[in-house]
């Protein structure tokens, strides 16, 4: 049997926790486990294959969001995996052992729902390119793609002065959270000697509800600024070049909320299509593993919403139907 992304994909489609290439040839007859290595080694599946499944699907907004984030597939018992290097992992909060990647998901906000369009490895030492860059040029691919979007959403790895600006020059907006030691100029509490200070250290408390209009240091652009209480332990510090439509901190919060859903689209990647579990060592078996996983995450994602299931719960339909069949003659009997 000669294996293709269609059947290595229908394999990540149908693995529950083993996506190994080994245990793939152990299920399926006539399948030798060189046949997976041939097919992982073999011709490049770039990622334009991500952008060609879905584009035909997507359905645009005026209102639309091109999300950028990245996510960490934890390599920490495989140091010996080509693109695996030490990074900062917000999942754990620490820095891991891992395979970096950059991610854009399109966010209809209209329909309440998002397609993932492009996904770049983060390979420093090889290519030399750092996470922003990435962002970048999925950003311009999206426009010479044709996809229609007013604002950027990204987290603030990405919230630098270049970015911003480089954002702004392009006409589009962005929100996007900064840290709370940014400096800003602050013309409020002495007016007449205006300095800048830590945005935390501003005087909100009668400034929360409309934000402020500032200036970051070392950046040109007229913003707004918000203090969000996203909870009792934890305060984010919001800004954007959209004046005229992000006018409160509701604004602020709804737009920062409509983030979350490439972290659900991270989790639900790596909980279902086995994306961090290939134990393959080189670089190019790995990015091809990684580029199926994504497109079979897109199969799951559309069945799902096709038969108004989670994608969770789709995942585990055939599990049940196997174990109720297995009931009444147990593989593996209990005695006592």
């Amino acid at each position: 049997m000669r294996v293709t992304t269609q059947t290595y994909g229908q394999f990540l489609v149908n693995g529950v926790d083993n996506f190994t290439g080994t245990y793939f040839s152990d299920i399926v007859e006539g399948l030798k486990h060189d046949s997976v290595w041939r097919h992982l080694n073999g011709s490049k599946l770039p990622s334009k294959a991500i952008w060609e499944r879905v584009q035909k699907e997507i359905v645009y907004s005026k209102r639309g969001y091109l999300i950028f984030d990245d996510s960490v597939l934890d390599k920490s018992g495989s140091n010996k995996i080509e693109l695996a290097r030490w990074q900062y992992s917000g999942n754990t909060h620490s820095t891991v052992m891992g395979i970096g990647i950059v991610n854009c998901v399109y966010f209809n906000p209209d329909l309440d729902r998002y397609w993932v369009i492009d996904a770049r490895i983060y390979q420093p030492d090889q290519d030399g390119k750092k996470k922003y860059e990435h962002l970048q040029e999925m950003m311009l691919k999206a426009i010479e793609r044709g996809i229609v979007f007013h604002t950027v959403l990204m987290d603030t790895w990405y919230a630098m002065t270049k970015i911003m600006c480089w954002i702004d020059r392009l006409g589009y907006k962005f929100v996007c959270p900064i840290r709370s030691n940014r400096l800003v100029l602050d013309r409020w509490t002495d007016p007449e000697k205006p300095k800048y200070r830590g945005v935390k250290e501003l005087p909100w408390e009668a400034q929360c509800t409309q934000g402020v209009i500032g200036k970051l240091k070392e950046c040109s652009l007229e913003l707004k600024l918000f203090r969000l209480s996203v909870h009792s332990n934890r305060t984010d510090y919001v800004v954007t070049n959209d004046l005229k439509k992000i006018g409160t901190s509701e604004d602020a919060t709804k737009a920062c909320a409509f983030r979350w859903k490439i972290e659900q689209y991270h989790r639900e990647a790596k909980q279902t299509t086995g994306i961090g579990k290939c134990q393959a060592r080189n670089s190019k078996a790995q990015r091809k593993h990684i580029i199926t996983a994504i497109l079979a995450w897109i199969v799951l994602e559309a069945q799902a919403r096709a038969k108004n299931m989670t994608i969770y719960a789709l995942k585990s339909e055939p599990i049940k139907r196997f174990q109720s069949l297995i009931w009444r003659q147990p593989y593996t009997a209990f005695s006592t």
